[in-house]
């Protein structure tokens, strides 16, 4: 797999998990804690949530904070990028420029992947 296609399966597997997080167009998530036990929780909505991601002790609320910041609306905005990155790749007439990319997209293509520089698993 060359590099513009591992960032172009990247950006869409990210896609569409982000896009299949997505309820009623809240892309964004928020910390908070539930009414009766006061656990902490990450939500789509505080009011009406349909996402509730609960954990049973104070010491996770970090952990929380963490999947609210990384969203259906920050997966979006990385996949974006990387098919920003993919399409500059791919427009490029010099074959051995490929496998000049920045490491950074890369990277972040292949943890999300999960594979190996070498496309292998």
């Amino acid at each position: 797999m060359t590099p513009a296609e591992e960032l172009e399966a990247a950006a869409s597997l990210l896609r569409d998990r982000a896009t299949a997080a997505i309820h009623e167009d809240r892309t964004t998530w928020s910390t908070g804690h539930t009414l009766g036990s006061k656990s902490p929780v990450v939500v789509d909505d505080q009011e009406k949530p349909s996402v509730l991601i609960e954990t049973y002790a104070a010491r996770l609320e970090a952990v929380n904070r963490y999947l609210a910041l990384l969203g259906p609306a920050t997966g979006l905005a990385l996949a974006d990028w990387l098919e920003q990155q993919a399409a500059t790749l791919a427009a490029t007439t010099h074959p051995a420029w490929q496998e000049t990319v920045s490491e950074h997209p890369l990277a972040a293509a292949r943890a999300i992947l999960g594979t190996q520089p070498d496309g292998s698993s």
